[in-house]
């Protein structure tokens, strides 16, 4: 089956041999006559295409999906990318691509302009992925696909009940396991890792983001205007214009689609933004279906059906591990859950 990276390729090679023989007598849209950009990546990487798309109108913007295993290998994708004025790429892994991953791409190509994935944890401090070992470090999936809470893979370790789970989310628990705590080292990641390794200096877009509120669905998925900004910066960069559009007014939300992790009430309120504890499913067919929202009483029952058949390799985590090694965090994470259930503190 062909990937999205496959189809791309193809596309492009007709963009680019095809495509103008024929546009003097037949054109489905505008005649493109800026630059021909390409943008490779994980799933933030449409975002930011279509933000380069929207400042330059004129401009041929590929999108080229860095997840999956295409047929092409990397020798192809770099020969199709030669053939774009500008190539933008997250960093990406040997296997997404036969033959090698970024590394390997900025080698077969000089014209390749990294730029960072952006990654924050400060809204949502208790999630986290499980990656299992033994499978090649895959992603143990549960009810809300790779998004998982360590609260209740630690409360299903410990043997605790769902109701003791379940009592786990309340603010007493998240300040002694230092949820309130994360921005600055948030902040602090984010910023380094950029300046250090993509020299971009994010700085003034985090405080900007700031502003308007939450701006991360989960770790690994920004709202729309986080990608733009980032865009426009790449923009810049490369010398190209970068006119004033209202990005709200055009965006199209393409990680709303996916997996939600909501933003704890006692963390929401602790950060000035709405919180709570609505898990959203991931929808890809809006124009079928609504979707799936599911509760947090309902996620934990979910959870621990799942965990119940996966094995120890497929249940770990640094940050559980840690807990479940430091008798002191253990004995505190149990006695306040007992503590909460006696009062009945079970959020909905």
């Amino acid at each position: 089956m062909l990937s999205q990276i496959d189809r791309q390729i193809i596309r492009s090679w007709y963009n680019h041999l095809v495509a103008p023989r024929l546009a003097p007598f037949y054109s489905k849209g505008p005649r493109l006559t800026g630059p021909s950009i390409a943008v490779i990546g994980n799933c933030q990487a449409f975002g930011v295409g279509y933000a380069m798309k929207l400042l330059d109108p004129t401009a041929r913007v590929s999108h080229f999906s860095a997840i999956g295993t295409p047929l092409a290998d990397m020798k192809l994708l770099a020969k199709t990318l030669a053939t774009y004025d500008y190539v933008f790429s997250h960093e990406f892994l040997p296997g997404q691509v036969r033959g090698g991953g970024s590394a390997e791409l900025c080698a077969l190509l000089d014209k390749v302009i990294l730029f960072p994935a952006i990654t924050f944890a400060a809204f949502h401090p208790d999630l986290v992925y499980l990656l299992d070992a033994t499978r090649g470090h895959a992603p143990t999936i549960g009810p809300v696909g790779p998004y998982h809470s360590a609260l209740a893979v630690f409360a299903f370790r410990r043997g605790l009940s769902v109701d003791e789970a379940h009592a786990l989310f309340n603010r007493n628990v998240y300040e002694a396991l230092g949820y309130f705590d994360v921005w600055n080292d948030a902040v602090t990641e984010l910023v380094e890792a950029s300046k250090s390794k993509f020299d971009m200096d994010l700085s003034p877009e985090i405080a900007n983001w700031s502003r308007r509120g939450a701006f991360m669905y989960s770790l690994v998925h920004p709202k729309p205007f986080v990608l733009f900004d980032l865009a426009r910066k790449l923009f810049a960069r490369v010398g190209l214009p970068t006119p004033a559009v209202n990005i709200d007014y055009y965006a199209i939300d393409d990680l709303g689609r996916a997996e939600i992790f909501p933003i704890y009430p006692p963390i929401g309120e602790w950060f000035g933004v709405q919180g709570s504890y609505t898990f959203k499913l991931e929808n890809y067919h809006l124009s079928s279906e609504v979707g799936e929202f599911i509760t947090l009483p309902y996620y934990l029952s979910e959870c621990y059906k799942v965990y119940r058949r996966c094995t120890p390799a497929q249940l770990t985590h640094p940050r559980i591990e840690a807990w479940l090694a430091d008798p002191a965090a253990v004995g505190r994470i149990i006695t306040l859950a007992g503590e909460n259930l006696r009062k009945g503190l079970l959020p909905a």
